[in-house]
C-alpha cells in the first residue's frame, strides 16, 4: 500500500511543477505523457497475455490478474466480466484518496482521464472502447464508472482469432499457475515508466525549461517520499533502510533496476541520479535526526 501511494504521489508532485510553470500548456503536454505511459503499460500486457497463449480480450485483460498485486482498500462493484466487455463501478480508490488528501484531485482526474483510455486501448490493438463515465477524482461523483468494450465484429478478420476463441478452430485454453507479482518490482517498473513518458513530452514542448520542472517535481517526490518512510520506520520499529525499501518503489541505486536500460533517454537516469536521490538521501537524514 505504501508503494501504491508512493507511486500516486510521485505523479502528482511530477504534474504540480509542470502545472504551475507552464499553465494550459503544460496539462496538454501532461496529458500527452500520460496517454504514452498508458499505451506502454496496455503493450506490455498485451505481450505478456500473448506469450502466455490466452486471448487478448476484455476478460483476459481484467481477469487474468495484473502488473501488480491487489490493493485491499479498493472496493470495486463488478457487474459484467465477459471476452467483449468488463462493466464496474470503483467504489473506493485508495489513489484517488491519496490526491484529495493532497489537495491534487484535478491532478488525479487528469490521470484518469488518460490512462485508462490509453491502457485498455493499446491492449486491444486499438479496436476497444473505454466510457469512463463517472471518476472518484470529479467533484460529486460516489464512484468511478468503467465500461470497457472490445466487439469482434469492430476487429479485422486477421485479429478476431487473437481475440475470441469462436474465430479459433480448435483452440485449447492454456492452463496457467497463479503467480503472484513482485509489488516493489512492479511499482518500480511502474513509476520509471511514468516520470519518463512525462519527462519526454514535456521536453518536447518546453525543452530545458520543462526538464526543470520535472527536476523540481522529482526532488519535492523525494522529499515527502522519505518523510513517509521515516514515518513508517517509527511506526512499525524498523531500521529505516527496510522501510525505505518497503515503502518505496524507486530503487536509490539506479544501476539496479535494468529497466533504466529501455527508459534512460531525454536525461531521465542522470536527473534521477542527480537530482531525486541526493533530495531524498537528505531528507532521510534530515527526518532520522528527528527520531
Amino acid at each position: 500500500m505504501d508503494l501504491s501511494d508512493n507511486y500516486t504521489l510521485l505523479y502528482s508532485f511530477l504534474c504540480r511543477e509542470v502545472l504551475d510553470e507552464f499553465g494550459l500548456e503544460g496539462e496538454r503536454a501532461l496529458r500527452e505523457g500520460t496517454r504514452r505511459y498508458g499505451r506502454d503499460r496496455g503493450l506490455a500486457s498485451r505481450k505478456k497475455h500473448q506469450a502466455l497463449g490466452v486471448k487478448v480480450n476484455m476478460q483476459s485483460l481484467f481477469g487474468l490478474g495484473g502488473d501488480l498485486p491487489p490493493d485491499p482498500r479498493f472496493r470495486r462493484e463488478l457487474q459484467e466480466l465477459a471476452p467483449e466487455a468488463r462493466v464496474s463501478h470503483t467504489l473506493v480508490c485508495p489513489m484517488a484518496d491519496v490526491w484529495k488528501r493532497y489537495g491534487e484531485r484535478e491532478i488525479g482526474r487528469m490521470y484518469c482521464e488518460e490512462f485508462h483510455p490509453a491502457c485498455y486501448n493499446g491492449y486491444a490493438f486499438d479496436y476497444g472502447h473505454t466510457n469512463l463515465a463517472k471518476t472518484l477524482t470529479q467533484e460529486g461523483d460516489e464512484y468511478c464508472a468503467f465500461n470497457v468494450v472490445l466487439r469482434a465484429e469492430n476487429l479485422p478478420e486477421d485479429l478476431k482469432p487473437l481475440c475470441f476463441a469462436e474465430y479459433d478452430p480448435g483452440y485449447v485454453p492454456p492452463v496457467l499457475e497463479a503467480v503472484k507479482p513482485d509489488a516493489k518490482a512492479g511499482f518500480e517498473t511502474l513509476s520509471i515508466k511514468i516520470y519518463y513518458y512525462l519527462l519526454e513530452a514535456v521536453l518536447e514542448r518546453f525543452g530545458a525549461a520543462g526538464g526543470e520542472a520535472i527536476a523540481r517535481g522529482l526532488e519535492k517526490a523525494a522529499q515527502d517520499g522519505a518523510r513517509r518512510a521515516c514515518a513508517t520506520a517509527r511506526a512499525y520499529q524498523k531500521a529505516l533502510e527496510e522501510a525505505v525499501f518497503d515503502t518505496y518503489p524507486l530503487t536509490m541505486d539506479a544501476e539496479k533496476p535494468a529497466l533504466w536500460a529501455d527508459y534512460s533517454a531525454h536525461g531521465a537516469l542522470e536527473r534521477f541520479e542527480s537530482r531525486f536521490i541526493p533530495a531524498f538521501r537528505r531528507a532521510l537524514e534530515h527526518g532520522a535526526e528527528g527520531q
